[in-house]
């Protein structure tokens, strides 16, 4: 039962990042109704710039980890003018196109510059651990757990408690309505792929000590966080969060109990198993209500 609880513990750490990746490819969806198949990079890229910040400019936490994040939102801005914008009246095919393409620039740009040697990133919480009844957790999967939480929680407010939120629920329903409603429809679109960006970037940087930093790691997350919107319900902020969790707790007592090689197959069976018997997911999206 110890085991049970540590690896539980491990599993919605796990889950936790695969629900923040998953939450920057709902953000975009839910606004601009594109599915952004560079997602793992960005992710990637938010690990990077934790190396490049953290270990190769050797930049105290305070400063390293804050301009990590904040190179990331101006990514994000960067690439809503240089990819959705200029082809947002383009049929959706070519928007998709554009962010697989965007996706392996990323790849190879990141390959360029930091080489094809992993890193590791160390943890910001060190590598303390704390004894929870017979049970040992490392202070970096709690502390992930509890960074995830307020930032859920700060979205939250971020969504339903500001004008900001409105006007991107309000674009995300019918774009030309809130044109019509004098929405500066452009700055709210940017801001959502920065929130996307920001979000990606906190994955990043919380999965680096999980795993080695590797140009390559952004596919697998991709795939995690595309099959946690599945399960949670395509375009739905709570289900990426619930399917994230999903997610990460099969890997773990998947890896645990039955076997670390059928893992990401354990993972993707169950997304399977949710699209036979409940394709919409938990939160099933309304999306005959969408414009």
């Amino acid at each position: 039962m110890d085991a049970l609880f540590q690896l539980v513990i491990n599993g919605v750490a796990l889950g936790s990042v695969y629900a923040l990746a998953a939450l920057g490819f709902v953000i975009v969806y839910s606004s601009t109704s594109i599915v952004n198949f560079a997602a793992g990079q960005f992710v990637m890229l938010g690990t990077f710039l934790g190396v490049l910040t953290i270990l190769n400019l050797q930049l105290p936490a305070g400063v390293a980890y804050p301009l990590a994040i904040g190179g990331m939102a101006l990514f994000g801005l960067v690439f809503y003018f240089a990819i959705h914008l200029p082809l947002q009246k383009r049929p959706i095919v070519s928007v998709i196109i554009g962010t697989v393409a965007a996706g392996i620039i990323m790849q190879n740009a990141a390959l360029l510059i930091w080489g094809p040697w992993p890193s590791r990133i160390p943890s910001l919480f060190g590598d303390g651990t704390i004894a929870i009844g017979a049970s040992v957790v490392t202070v970096h999967a709690l502390a992930t757990i509890g960074i995830t939480l307020m930032l859920i929680a700060l979205l939250y407010v971020l969504l339903y408690r500001t004008g900001a939120g409105r006007a991107m629920r309000a674009i995300a329903q019918d774009i030309e309505a809130a044109k019509m409603m004098g929405l500066h429809v452009t700055m709210w679109l940017g801001f959502a792929w920065i929130l996307a960006a920001v979000f990606s970037a906190f994955a990043g940087l919380l999965v680096a000590p999980m795993w080695l930093a590797d140009v390559n790691m952004g596919d697998p997350i991709a795939l995690k966080a595309f099959a946690a919107t599945i399960i949670g319900g395509f375009g739905s902020v709570p289900g990426a969060i619930a399917g994230g969790l999903m997610v990460g707790l099969v890997e773990i007592l998947g890896a645990s109990y039955v076997s670390s090689t059928y893992k990401d197959l354990l993972s993707f069976g169950f997304m399977i198993v949710f699209l036979l018997v409940r394709p919409q997911g938990i939160f099933g999206e309304r999306i005959g209500e969408r414009g």
